[in-house]
């Protein structure tokens, strides 16, 4: 009989303290008064395991019996009440408070004075540094119609350049072989125009065109060029610089923004004015 009493003890242990505290002396005293009773080892057996199957079940019912108890009386939660603040009466302004000194109005009146011509300033400044450009020189310029200019610049007018003064530029006639590169760069060929810049490449002077002898003629340093702005004698290192010239619905269009480096000097592509017409302006030295 003491193997089945230390199986059971061996099995009490293996519950819970408040357990075995609660249950193991009555559940110990049963099973021992039960084991008194059995003949067999058979029924011995069948007692111990029905003995550990009721501590099974009576810990299982004491848990949910402690979980269930703080569940079936919930706790009751007093009432909220919102209660809202009173509402806020406002003060009425005083007189003074009301009007403005002389000293207020004095320092109000500077400072907008002095906002206003900064403002003033910074605007015009920025005008300056980044100037929106809608015409003249560095734009594209309408120059007229194309029939109408080809009339005043070629063979009718007997060949005399029209001077663009907003564009500082000459528009020259032109039917040479367009041998060298920066005339398909300027459209010289499809538009039998020129538009020379009238700066000398020398030193930069004026160089005015000479009627007599159909030359530009530079008044500072001698140097001569072409009706089509190629270099015929002089310091002059080549030709007269020229802007591209495009034909937009039937009108000239001259873009002076875009530069274009004048021919090298021994270009000869128009040998009708490949030397003076008549007397010179500018004498040789």
């Amino acid at each position: 009989m003491k193997v089945p009493l230390g199986i059971f003890r061996l099995s009490m242990k293996l519950f819970p303290r408040a357990f075995r505290d609660r249950f193991g002396s009555e559940m110990q005293e049963a099973f021992e008064a039960e084991l008194a009773r059995c003949d067999t080892r058979r029924q011995v057996w069948s007692l111990v395991l029905r003995s550990a199957s009721d501590m099974v079940m009576s810990a299982v019912g004491e848990r949910k019996d402690s979980i269930a108890a703080p569940m079936a009386q919930p706790v009751a939660q007093p009432p909220i009440s919102v209660q809202k603040p009173p509402a806020r009466s406002l003060k009425p302004l005083t007189v003074d408070q009301l009007t403005v000194s002389r000293r207020q109005f004095l320092n109000r009146a500077w400072g907008v004075s002095v906002f206003g011509l900064l403002g003033f300033f910074g605007m015009s400044s920025l005008s300056f540094l980044w100037p929106k450009l809608s015409g003249g020189f560095g734009t594209k310029i309408t120059v007229g119609d194309y029939e109408t200019l080809l009339e005043k610049v070629g063979p009718a007018s007997g060949y005399t350049p029209l001077f663009v003064p907003e564009g500082r530029f000459y528009l020259t006639y032109y039917e040479g072989t367009a041998d060298s590169p920066v005339y398909a760069a300027v459209g010289a060929k499809e538009t039998q125009l020129v538009a020379l810049y009238r700066k000398c490449v020398h030193l930069g002077c004026s160089v005015p065109f000479c009627p007599s002898s159909k030359l530009f003629e530079c008044p500072c340093h001698g140097s001569k060029y072409r009706l089509s702005g190629e270099h015929l004698e002089g310091p002059a290192p080549r030709g007269l610089d020229r802007f591209p010239v495009t034909l937009v619905e039937g009108r000239v269009v001259v873009d002076t923004s875009a530069v274009q480096v004048g021919p090298p000097r021994g270009t000869d592509t128009w040998a009708a004015f490949s030397g003076p017409q008549g007397p010179l302006c500018v004498p040789r030295t």
